[in-house]
């Protein structure tokens, strides 16, 4: 039937649950969740504490780190007092998610004042911050992964253009 073509898609492409930008206490700087299985604000939130208590446990020096847990998978980096995590589904590739991950701190590391990922920055730079997520993921589908075309359309728009 016609639904067929669709769904054969759909499964074959790599897919991100969320994307997201918490500070060292667990506070949101920024989010995208593109599942439901975390709608609500409350279980966001639950998500995000359980992500960053695990994070903190991963004392390790890498560059990017995995996490598995409650049917999820997440990979992690660390900015100065910021956590940047991409997550997906238990069976996702992971190395799909930290090729993700490492473009979004890449294209943070170039947009933003100083090439700082803290939170006082992130969240004075917050549509840059909200722009070059949009730019990576959409509702879930990864768009792009090379940082050079993020950058330059996040400058183009950061640079005072009409969105």
């Amino acid at each position: 039937g016609q639904g067929y073509a669709m769904s054969a898609t759909i499964v074959a492409e790599p897919n991100v649950s969320s994307i997201v930008i918490i500070d060292s206490q667990g506070e949101r700087i920024a989010a995208r969740y593109f599942t439901d299985d975390l709608k609500t604000l409350h279980a966001q939130q639950q998500f995000e504490k359980s992500l960053l208590s695990k994070a903190l446990k991963c004392s390790s020096q890498s560059e990017s780190d995995i996490l598995l847990f409650d049917g999820h998978i997440a990979v992690f980096r660390e900015g100065k007092d910021v956590y940047l995590f991409v997550t997906g589904d238990q069976n996702e590739n992971e190395i799909i998610l930290v090729e993700v991950l490492n473009a979004l701190y890449n294209a943070y590391a170039s947009l933003l004042p100083g090439g700082s990922l803290d939170r006082h920055t992130m969240l004075e730079k917050l549509d840059i911050v909200l722009l070059a997520l949009d730019e990576i993921v959409d509702n879930g589908g990864i768009l792009e992964i090379e940082p050079s075309p993020i950058v330059h359309r996040g400058g183009m728009r950061g640079a005072g253009a009409a969105p």
